[in-house]
């Protein structure tokens, strides 16, 4: 089976090493970070449990950048080397790694393309766990590892339609016992009117997916379980004004798991819309009706001189598979990238200065956004995020917040080993909700001070447990050369786990330098 997999990968393999000619501009950015940390609770324990003490960090790492005409390819790695002075705390870790890779690549004009993306990150196991944000912490965290390959043919029929016929092969993986792994297999196609319908457009869409996932069980071993999903979609569009279309929708929704009753399947229909009033405010929205009843779907953008706005809710069946691959927060650098357009107009460097200006005041790489659990278990998820960003001379400012609830739709015997039989109705229904403020001010050219508060609730609707968290950071930062930066942060956390109701506080403050080669 194992060979099987490796031999059906060639193809992509080999359409890869052609998107890197040999005469491509690469560049390789080596970087290191040094980090010491005083913490009197290292490892967020329980306050009777919290044992103080120093961390020292070294985090060397690289960037590999390539944009060309044929793809564009970055990657960035990190490894995260942990000392505690003392002796290792309970709930650490030696050391982490981080890995985001993208690429898009052009294999055959106007024909052959493919999307690839790798990741590895740790994250929160449960939603009532506590949250650290640092990767020593190994309380609540587990690593998670991604990668997913897409090739794809594109055709233009005249002026009658382009279609697109797209294959994604995806691995999901975590050092957790209870998430072992899963692959994915989909293939999906769609066909879009063409410039021949002026006044009514149409498409049409289909897509299969199959995932072959190794589920724990109870007494040890893994079961292999098939699971599969298959959607239909056929849309109407009337074009009102240039700004202005109007549509609706119909099709059929499949699903095949383990179900713990209810439909799995029927039909889907309803309206939409999408208004663009101007280049900076465009509106999308559609009301309709799924097998679990209404859906409802919004993404509202707007953009002034000074602020961004950002407003978005869905409602879908999902799993945590699922979200790992193509995450649905609010992205921060997309955030900022839209915020600075006015001051930096090339898109490649204005993308480095948002990069730099994130690990320089040390920003959460996604805005507030709701905890994706790990879980076995398909669910129905519904989520609303909202943010706005404005600039003013000397001040950055982020507000965002969001609402997440999860109904879960498969059997609760899928998360046996990840939760324990005490334990298995914790991820059943639950609902989250949170926000994040941040406030970064310039006293100076190289100096940037920042300001950051993050508050988020978690709450079982089947049972009465509940937990929450609170974090503030005052982060300083300065440029010392182009390449050499440091900074100091303080920082206070504490929570309620609404696990044996451990509660737990913690006061750290930390120096960090960081340097590219």
């Amino acid at each position: 089976m194992a060979k099987s997999r490796r031999l059906a990968l060639l193809p992509l393999a080999a359409g890869l090493c052609a998107a890197f000619p040999a005469h491509a501009a690469w560049d390789f950015s080596p970087m290191a970070t040094a980090r010491a940390t005083y913490s009197d609770n290292i490892g967020l324990q329980s306050d009777e449990n919290a044992k103080s003490g120093f961390v020292l960090q070294l985090t060397p790492g690289f960037e590999l950048v390539n944009h060309s005409q044929r793809f564009d390819f970055k990657m960035s790695y990190m490894l995260n080397l942990y000392q505690y002075a003392g002796g290792r705390p309970s709930g650490t870790q030696r050391h982490s790694q981080d890995l985001d890779s993208a690429l898009k690549a052009r294999l055959v004009e106007e024909l052959l393309y493919m999307d690839a993306q790798a990741s590895v990150h740790q994250q929160a196991t449960s939603a009532f766990g506590p949250r650290s944000g640092n990767g020593y912490v190994s309380n609540n965290q587990n690593e998670v590892r991604t990668i997913r390959l897409s090739p794809y043919l594109v055709h233009r029929f005249g002026a009658f339609a382009n279609g697109e016929l797209r294959y994604t092969r995806d691995r999901v993986s975590s050092n957790n016992l209870g998430m072992r792994s899963s692959d994915g297999n989909t293939i999906s196609g769609s066909l879009t009117s063409g410039p021949g319908f002026r006044r009514f457009g149409w498409d049409l869409s289909l897509a299969r997916a199959v995932y072959n996932e190794d589920i724990p069980v109870t007494g040890g071993g893994v079961d292999a379980q098939t699971s599969s999903s298959r959607n239909a979609n056929v849309g109407l569009r009337y074009v009102a004004t240039p700004q202005l279309n109007v549509g609706v929708f119909g099709g059929y929704d499949d699903y095949e798991f383990s179900g713990l009753g209810g439909a799995q399947s029927g039909a889907a229909y309803g309206a939409n819309l999408a208004w663009t009033p101007s280049g900076r405010t465009s509106l999308e929205a559609s009301a309709g009706h799924r097998f679990y009843g209404p859906s409802y779907s919004l993404n509202l953008q707007h953009r002034s001189r000074a602020t961004v706005w950002n407003v978005l809710y869905s409602d879908a069946v999902s799993t945590s598979r699922s979200q790992f691959l193509l995450p649905q927060a609010i992205d921060t650098a997309s955030m900022l990238d839209r915020l600075f357009r006015a001051q930096i107009s090339d898109p490649l460097l204005r993308a480095a200065f948002v990069q730099a200006y994130i690990q320089k005041t040390g920003l959460p790489p996604t805005l507030a956004n709701s905890v994706n659990f790990l879980s076995n278990r398909y669910s129905l998820v519904k989520q609303l995020n909202a943010s706005v960003g404005w600039q003013l001379s000397r001040t950055t400012s982020t507000f965002s917040l969001y609402k997440n609830k999860r109904e879960m739709l498969s059997s609760q015997q899928a998360d046996s080993v990840l939760l324990g039989s005490s334990l298995l109705s914790l991820n059943d229904n639950t609902e989250q909700t949170g926000a994040l403020v941040s406030v970064s001010y310039k006293p100076g050219a190289q100096s940037v001070l920042t300001l950051t508060g993050n508050a988020s609730n978690v709450k079982s609707l089947t049972d009465d447990r509940t937990g929450k968290q609170r974090d503030v950071r005052l982060n300083l930062a300065h440029t010392y050369s182009t390449r050499l930066t440091g900074s100091v942060e303080l920082r206070h956390v504490k929570g309620n786990s609404g696990l044996g109701g451990l509660r737990y506080t913690e006061n750290a403050v930390s120096a960090t330098l960081s340097s590219k080669f």
